[in-house]
């Protein structure tokens, strides 16, 4: 299902409108009465549906998901090696000297907050459509699975301890739960606590598990139950609560024929939900990967990553594609700059499946999940018999399956493993990002930095 490019216009300019968010808007050509008047609010079921997509719009923009975020820790983490001209900005990234006055990160942290503040508004809105033939409950489920999604990427980046998630002490970020006029001029709060960030995302993903549909057969491009379901075990299995990470992943509906799909590229068959991208609505993902005419060279594969590929992994030369070289195949779409980009994917859930079974000590589930993945990559079954064996292969898997999608660094600091896989890195209080200094500045310190930046 593909959302139709007017909507996507009339959202942006709504909002744009209505919260005086400016920055990462695109440039728009619509009559002003397709705007939402801040004094009146939404008042029919289309400007509901207007809003919402443009609650998606926000996670497409190119300092989020539509290359920003997902490359800032595929840098750090080494699977991408930054080779352009961008060398304060990412290039400080890939060599973990990120700062509080980096220009992408403060972007990123912005625009995550600015489609939070379009979930807000959305959904204190909805409340007061009484349209009948509004799908309110629906609408605000899809909304609050998305403010789930962005608060976990907060998370994932800024938040927890040095030794990963779910520790006693473990630093949140700003949790708003209601709109105001403007993110950037709002009245400041502090930072929550990491816990009551989680409470916050599991209860949005409860709403969405239980109100939204179940898609059959894996992909759509907005949030689905099979979405939520998957987000949910995502975030147990950073928290190390595997019970709950296999009883969420295992609720996800199969993908058929999965073990013998093609592998990831940007038309990702395993999809479970994937963002839209067009020629009027692009990313920058083959512009930053590809040389010209089309692109600008940016972004290589990682030494460590190609190096990491067993012998005859079908996934080496899809994330080191050599025609040209350093370029990856997940990304090819150099003129249209439409790929699709993965939020969650089928070959996740498996892994999570593996993962949570091993550690949870079912050594066959884990050792089946893990060989589905392995066999589709073309390599011989597990011979691991143990569960640290096993979760050691495991996370091999995902390294290499979810190459570019923005998983890896999360990874590394879910398991505590940075300073293992990274030697280098020895500054442990740069394993959470630093906290933007202009929020840190504007708000008088009531926002704090993270501990050593």
């Amino acid at each position: 299902m593909k959302l139709n490019s007017l909507h996507w216009l009339l959202a942006s300019a709504a909002f744009a409108l209505v919260l005086g968010l400016g920055g990462c808007q695109k440039a728009l050509d619509v009559q002003p009465q397709a705007a939402i008047n801040s004094s009146i609010g939404y008042t029919t079921k289309e400007d509901a549906a207007a809003g919402l997509v443009g609650c998606y719009d926000a996670v497409q923009a190119n300092d989020y998901q539509g290359v920003g975020y997902s490359s800032l820790g595929e840098l750090i983490s080494g699977n991408i090696r930054e080779v352009g001209t961008y060398n304060t900005t990412y290039g400080y990234a890939g060599q973990n000297l990120l700062t509080g006055d980096n220009v992408q990160l403060q972007n990123t942290w912005q625009v995550i907050y600015d489609g939070i503040n379009r979930i807000n508004y959305l959904l204190q809105q909805s409340d007061n459509i009484t349209d009948p033939a509004f799908p309110k409950v629906t609408t605000q489920a899809e909304a609050r699975c998305l403010r789930a999604y962005n608060y976990m990427n907060l998370l994932a980046y800024w938040g927890g301890t040095p030794q990963g998630f779910g520790y006693t002490g473990g630093v949140g970020v700003p949790l708003r739960l209601t709109p105001v006029p403007s993110t950037t001029s709002a009245t400041p709060i502090a930072r929550s606590s990491e816990a009551d960030v989680v409470t916050a995302i599991r209860a949005d993903l409860d709403f969405a598990i239980a109100n939204l549909p179940v898609v059959a057969n894996g992909g759509s491009l907005r949030c689905t139950q099979n979405a939520a379901l998957a987000l949910r075990a995502r975030l147990e299995l950073w928290l190390r609560n595997y019970p709950a990470a296999l009883k969420y992943a295992q609720q996800v509906p199969a993908v058929l024929g999965f073990a013998s799909m093609s592998l990831a590229s940007t038309s990702t068959p395993d999809a479970i939900w994937q963002l839209y991208f067009s020629n009027n609505d692009q990313n920058l993902y083959a512009f930053y990967w590809y040389p010209a005419p089309d692109g600008r060279n940016e972004f290589d594969a990682g030494p460590a990553l190609i190096a990491a590929h067993p012998a005859g992994d079908k996934r080496l030369a899809i994330n080191n594609n050599n025609s040209p070289a350093g370029t990856t195949l997940k990304y090819t779409h150099t003129a249209t700059r439409d790929d699709y980009f993965n939020c969650v994917r089928y070959a996740e859930v498996v892994l999570t499946i593996a993962e949570a079974a091993a550690q949870t000590g079912d050594l066959i589930t884990a050792a089946a999940q893990l060989n589905i993945i392995r066999s589709r990559a073309g390599l011989a079954p597990s011979t691991a018999s143990t569960a640290a064996t096993l979760v050691s292969d495991i996370l091999l898997q995902r390294r290499l399956e979810l190459a570019y999608e923005g998983l890896y660094w999360i990874d590394l600091r879910r398991t505590n493993t940075i300073q293992t896989v990274l030697p280098t890195y020895t500054q442990t209080f740069r394993n959470l990002f630093p906290i933007p200094t202009r929020e840190v500045n504007i708000t008088g310190g009531v926002i704090t930095q993270n501990t050593g930046f």
